[in-house]
């Protein structure tokens, strides 16, 4: 009987066409509403991945990340995303090797307001790089990812919590051809003013062929107003 490593693995190196198997990146820890013009957003995060297959699943991978953005109109932002993807403890047998220390994810992500505070778009273009070990060499990799998302964001009246919706359709490719995967994420934003700051736990899944990718994290958002001169 396999593993269930091995069973993991063999999902995620199939749909994702990663040469070590982890999961690539879900949650967002976002809302609808833009930052709104001049201001300034820097928040970061942390998210646990889990592989499940065959009734069988495991821990793949946890990730630190960061992210910068700024509100170019009061209906466009654009941000920057840095993640760090560290293998589980266990998780090596399953495609990892001595090489893969972990994935550094790199992403621009401008946001545009369909619907302002209600319903966003967003269009990360983003790079993996990591090192794998490959007939005995370590061979630098990288793959891109094209994740168009829309976010869908319900507030309530005193502005202390909202609760978003995603859903997203992630393009990853790379020199031998790319995949599509589905995803969505359900999340939630909590503060005494969210304007100024927030905590957003969220839960995320991705459904490759064979199997189910599941994450979970929390972010914390902090907004920095535009300084405005008096008239």
């Amino acid at each position: 009987m396999k593993t269930a490593t091995t069973i993991i693995s063999i999902v995620v190196i199939s749909a994702t066409l990663f040469s070590c198997a982890f999961a690539p990146i879900n949650n967002q820890y976002e809302k609808a509403g833009t930052l709104k013009k001049g201001n300034i957003e820097l928040s970061g995060n942390y998210t646990s991945y889990s592989i499940t297959g065959d009734g069988e699943s495991a821990k793949s991978n946890d990730n630190v990340g960061f992210r910068a953005g700024y509100g170019l109109s009061d209906k466009f932002d654009i941000k920057i995303r840095y993640e760090r993807l560290v293998p589980a403890k266990g998780f090596e047998d399953g495609g990892f090797n001595d090489e893969t220390k972990g994935i550094n994810y790199l992403s621009i992500v401008p946001k545009i307001a369909l619907i302002p505070e209600k319903l966003s778009l967003l269009i990360p273009l983003s790079h993996y790089s990591y090192k794998d070990l490959y007939n005995g060499e370590v061979t630098k990799e990288k793959l891109n990812s094209i994740a168009p998302l829309l976010i869908y964001t319900i507030s309530n009246n005193r502005n202390k919590a909202d609760y978003s919706f995603g859903l997203k359709a992630d393009y990853i490719f790379g020199n031998d051809g790319g995949t599509v995967l589905l995803g969505t994420t359900i999340g939630a934003g909590f503060s005494n003013d969210l304007r100024k700051w927030a905590i957003r736990p969220e839960l995320g899944a991705v459904f490759p062929g064979g199997g189910a990718i599941l994450s979970y994290g929390i972010g914390f958002q902090f907004i920095i107003p535009a300084n405005k001169k008096q008239k």
